[in-house]
């Protein structure tokens, strides 16, 4: 048994017979760590504060190797993200993120993909209620690059050709990428992908939330068939949630993906 300590993000919880809690977390330096939280809500009900979902702090456990669940010691959060908890849609993003860690990560180490879902999380805890639907984008799609599967949209996936930044293209899911006009004759049933959208997609993966997002739901839903050709074995069951959450769409003539 070895007593580890790593910055960490709460995941998930849930109860274990009277007093304690099961705990997910993902961490930097020992990726995805479950923890029995033994007597936290014996405490909670003294007056401790509750371990909040989605906070981020040090975690100290004691660490049995070839073991799935280990002891945890102490968590000491630092960001709570109380808006994240008050709120229902920045809620339902965090969720759909939590989601994708556990489905998606596992016990190896990846900063880069720690780094990504802390910085998601701070940027969906402060955004403005207008800029909410792209935060919780953004930080899907931020994500799903830090996996390793940032989708390509300058140069056709087809031809090698530059792809030019007013056209209208389409994107191969399989491939991952658009295809620029010439090929897109070749694959009729993709979806579309104007430069509306491109730049929309763009701006999400810089962190860039001052670009308005278009048709949040449809964009969503594009953004789910991605991760469902280049990440996923099955569908998220907290997207519909999302999506349930996500404002109206905008049918004013806007473009596709």
């Amino acid at each position: 048994m070895t007593l580890v300590q790593t910055a960490a993000i709460l995941l998930r919880g849930h109860d274990y017979g009277d007093t304690s809690r099961i705990l997910r977390f993902h961490t930097r330096e020992h990726g995805l760590v479950s923890v029995m939280a033994r007597g936290v809500r014996g405490r909670a009900g003294k007056g401790a504060t509750a371990l909040p979902t989605f906070g981020s702090g040090e975690l100290t456990a004691y660490v049995r190797p070839h073991r799935d669940l280990h002891t945890m010691k102490d968590f000491a959060c630092t960001r709570f993200r109380h808006r994240i908890a008050g709120d229902v849609l920045r809620f339902a993003g965090a969720s759909v993120a939590a989601e994708l860690m556990l489905h998606h990560t596992d016990l190896e180490p990846r900063p880069e993909i720690f780094h990504a879902l802390e910085e998601g999380l701070d940027a969906l805890e402060q955004a403005d209620a207008p800029a909410v639907p792209a935060g919780a984008l953004s930080m899907l799609w931020r994500l799903t690059a830090a996996f390793g599967f940032a989708p390509q949209l300058e140069v056709c996936v087809q031809c090698g050709a530059a792809v030019p930044e007013g056209d209208m293209a389409r994107f191969d899911l399989r491939a991952g990428g658009v295809r620029c006009p010439a090929c897109a004759q070749d694959a009729p049933g993709a979806p579309r992908v104007g430069p509306a959208a491109r730049a929309q997609i763009h701006a999400l993966l810089a962190a860039d939330l001052t670009h308005p997002v278009t048709h949040p739901r449809r964009h969503l839903a594009f953004l789910a068939d991605f991760l469902a050709q280049h990440v996923l074995q099955r569908p998220l069951k907290s997207m519909g949630f999302l999506a349930s959450r996500l404002p109206d769409e905008d049918d004013g003539g806007g473009e596709g993906g």
